[in-house]
């Protein structure tokens, strides 16, 4: 796959106004793709849009709502499929996550977790799907997360919802191989998508260091990559390693490894001295 499949055709991306989905953004308009975007209401995503049309000359349109609700999903694919455009490909880069203990943790925010990051990406790809596959060549980018090789605790339920996306990329990949449709799944490690997150990650130690990566380094592989025809993109020579490890490491020694460091993210060091 090549830039030039989708020259006057359009890419869909998610989560677009902050954090990895507004390097993603960048990294396609500056090789002069045309783009869809979306974000929540009130994230700055029109000015953004209006920053990279004018600065690499593409075409932007720009969507803002709430995924967590099915209506709104359905609403703005039918608002996408009705501009009558070409669609060359989707990312499915929204998503939430977080640090705390599952039992203190809202039910609200558990409920939102899985419908961002399973339902609405699922919903999305059936609904652009027959779009896509109109194309010569076309593309679904998901992005899961290395949470998903590996349970972890203190993670709520995201790690089992990018374990999905992991699962549900792969599959669907198979069943499309003889299409046009590529579809690949990405598996960042500790970026600097937001400062509460830069703060979290810090408290890793040489553990969260060694993998940090910024999110225009995660774009830049991430896309490269998958035009390379990669199915399952793991940035970072680290978080290749720890994941290789990982797999080989029994459970009952690597459990108790994650727990310690990821304690950090939700008690004090007083409290972790005290378990």
């Amino acid at each position: 796959m090549k830039y030039k499949n989708y020259s006057n055709k359009y890419i869909i991306i998610t989560g677009a106004s902050l954090g990895l989905g507004k390097a993603l953004a960048k990294r396609f308009a500056l090789e002069g793709c045309n783009l869809i975007l979306l974000s929540l209401p009130g994230e700055g995503l029109a000015n953004y849009s209006r920053m990279l049309a004018n600065e690499y000359g593409v075409k932007i349109l720009h969507f803002e709502t709430d995924l967590c609700k099915g209506e709104n999903i359905k609403e703005f694919a039918d608002w996408v499929l009705n501009q009558k455009v070409q669609i060359a490909g989707l990312v499915n880069n929204a998503g939430l996550g977080g640090s705390a203990l599952f039992e203190q943790t809202s039910i609200s925010l558990i409920d939102t977790m899985l419908l961002v990051n399973v339902r609405a990406l699922t919903l999305l790809t059936r609904y652009f799907l027959p779009a896509l596959k109109a194309q010569e060549h076309s593309f679904i980018l998901n992005v899961s997360s290395i949470a998903a090789f590996k349970p972890m605790p203190f993670k709520m339920v995201y790690p089992a919802s990018k374990a999905f996306v992991y699962s549900f990329s792969v599959g669907l990949g198979e069943e499309l191989k003889d299409t046009g449709v590529h579809v690949a799944v990405m598996h960042p490690g500790p970026m600097n998508t937001s400062e509460d997150n830069e703060a979290r990650i810090g408290k890793h130690g040489f553990m969260g260091k060694g993998a940090w990566l910024t999110v225009d380094d995660v774009a830049d592989i991430g896309v490269s990559k998958m035009l390379a025809g990669d199915k399952v993109i793991i940035p970072g020579v680290y978080n290749k390693v720890i994941i290789r490890l990982l797999k080989f490491i029994p459970r009952i020694f690597a459990m108790p490894m994650i727990y310690k460091v990821l304690s950090k993210e939700v008690f004090s060091e007083s409290e972790r001295q005290s378990i």
